[in-house]
């Protein structure tokens, strides 16, 4: 399972193999009418990645995916749905048993991944890239 607790001015999303749950803040209404239409992640291939709050380590990872996301008011349950599905399902990893590069994804491997933070703290975020490897999602797009 991969487990993310952030603050409550942030959303909390917890992801498993077999179903998403997610707790997004309050949808602020006079907000709807913004040019942001989508909930936005950038995800990086890591060795490893960690999250520094004041001095003291708040989330790390080994072998995994760091994930980046920009979230907004107008945001939805649907957005952050889509963008965890994704982030779970990407195929960044080689299959060790058959040497065949971007096949496996992250729960196949038994990796982790990093969605953490502090809102409104600085934050010193640290990664070593694997690849280096970088894609980024927006929800509005659709599925293929």
């Amino acid at each position: 399972m991969h487990s993310v607790s952030i603050s409550p001015y942030f959303a909390s999303i917890i992801c498993t193999k077999n179903k998403q749950k997610f707790l997004l803040p309050s949808l602020n209404k006079h907000h709807r009418n913004l040019q942001i239409r989508a909930m936005r992640a950038v995800v990086q291939r890591v060795a490893s990645a960690s999250v520094e709050v004041d001095g003291r380590i708040v989330s790390e990872i080994g072998p995994g995916l760091l994930v980046l996301v920009g979230i907004h008011d107008s945001d939805t349950e649907s957005d952050a749905d889509y963008i965890c599905r994704k982030v779970l399902n990407m195929r960044l990893f080689t299959n060790e048993n058959t040497g065949k590069g971007w096949d496996q994804n992250v729960m196949q491997r038994n990796y982790g991944v990093l969605l953490d933070g502090v809102f409104g703290a600085m934050m010193k975020v640290s990664l070593v890239n694997d690849g280096p490897v970088t894609m980024q999602l927006d929800s509005s797009q659709p599925s293929k």
